[in-house]
Formats: structure tokens, C-alpha cells, sequence
């Protein structure tokens, strides 16, 4: 078995309660739970995301744009509350419906 770090472990906890956190929100939105935990995830300060990652190749500076994770969902803490926030690409990246 490959022994995993303390940060990846707390990591991997972080993201599932994330993803427990949002289900509802989900279920209630017809996003797919499925596409969101494939999802990178971040954590930083008082808020969290999961990001789409870009399939464009890096070419130097030229793309940079194009290469950033979209970011999908966040959740953020505000005043004591847990806050779920769509972006632009919420329904794009995890819509349960065929486009």
C-alpha cells in the first residue's frame, strides 16, 4: 500500500466534506456529483473551490490564459455561514443535462 502524506490525507478529508457539503446543492441543481469529484479542489483562507482542469497545452506565456482551471464551484465562510457560489462555469463544467 503507498504510504500517503499527512497533507495529501488532509487534503483527500477536505475535499469530501466539501463534496458532502455541496451534494444537496447539487442534487437541488441537477449537477452531476460525479463530474465535481473529478474536479481539482482547492482550499485557501476562508473558502474553498473545485476547478475543471484546461485540456490546452502550455505554449510559454502565449496561453496562459487558456491553460487556468475554470472554476466551477466555491464555498465559501462568510459571517459565521457556509456559502455555496455558482461562477460562469458551474453549469458548462458540471450540468447534468446533454448539450
Amino acid at each position: 500500500m503507498e504510504k500517503m502524506s499527512q497533507r495529501k490525507i488532509e487534503k483527500e478529508l477536505q475535499k469530501a466534506l466539501a463534496i458532502a457539503y455541496v451534494t444537496p446543492f447539487c442534487l437541488e441543481h441537477n449537477f452531476s456529483l460525479e463530474k465535481l469529484k473529478s474536479q481539482r479542489f482547492n482550499l485557501s483562507c476562508n473558502e474553498c473551490a473545485f476547478a475543471q482542469p484546461s485540456d490546452v497545452k502550455p505554449n510559454g506565456l502565449a496561453n496562459d490564459l487558456e491553460t487556468m482551471p475554470k472554476v466551477t464551484l466555491i464555498v465559501r465562510h462568510e459571517n459565521g455561514q457556509l456559502i455555496i457560489e455558482e461562477t460562469e462555469y458551474t453549469k458548462e463544467y458540471l450540468s447534468n443535462e446533454i448539450h
